[in-house]
C-alpha cells in the first residue's frame, strides 16, 4: 500500500511539474547522446552498463502488473535479451526537463526482437530520470506494448 501511495505521489508531482518543464538544444543533444548510449549498451549486451543506467531502486511499471521496485526486473528482462541474443532499441520523441535541470521525463518508442524465443514487440516507454552528478539515472521505467497489426 505504501508503494501505491508513493506512485500516486510521484505521478501527481510529475504532472504538476510538466507545465514548468522546458527543453532546449543542449538538453536535446544530451538526451540524444543518452539514448544513443542506451542503444549501444543494448547492442553490446552489457548487463552491467545497462543496470548502471538506473538508480539503485527504480520503479518498473508494466501493463496490468503491480509496480516493482529494484533492479531485479530490469536485470531479468535485459538478461533474457542477452541470453537469447535479441535486438532491443529505443528512440525518443518527447523530452521534458525541469527548470532546475534535476529531473527529466523522456517518452519514446522501443523495438524488441528475440528470434530464438519467438518474441517480438514494439511499444512506448516513459522514463523519469534524475540528475546524478554529471549523468542521469532512470528512477521510473514504464512501458506499454502496442497491439500487433
Amino acid at each position: 500500500m505504501r508503494l501505491h501511495a508513493s506512485l500516486i505521489g510521484l505521478a501527481l508531482a510529475t504532472l504538476a511539474a510538466l507545465p514548468a518543464m522546458t527543453m532546449d538544444t543542449e538538453a536535446q543533444q544530451a538526451f540524444t547522446a543518452y539514448n544513443d548510449r542506451f542503444n549501444e549498451i543494448a547492442e553490446s549486451y552489457d548487463l552491467e552498463a545497462f543496470l548502471a543506467l538506473y538508480n539503485e531502486a527504480p520503479l518498473w511499471i508494466a501493463p496490468a502488473e503491480r509496480p516493482v521496485e529494484g533492479l531485479d526486473v530490469p536485470a531479468g528482462t535485459f538478461g533474457f535479451i542477452v541470453k537469447n541474443e535479441g535486438e532491443f532499441s529505443h528512440s525518443f520523441d518527447h523530452l521534458f526537463l525541469s527548470d532546475d535541470r534535476t529531473q527529466a521525463v523522456m517518452i519514446g518508442d522501443y523495438d524488441l526482437n528475440v528470434e530464438r524465443a519467438d518474441v517480438a514487440a514494439t511499444g512506448t516507454y516513459l522514463f523519469v530520470l534524475e540528475k546524478n552528478g554529471d549523468g542521469w539515472e532512470i528512477v521510473v521505467d514504464m512501458y506499454n506494448q502496442h497491439q500487433a497489426e
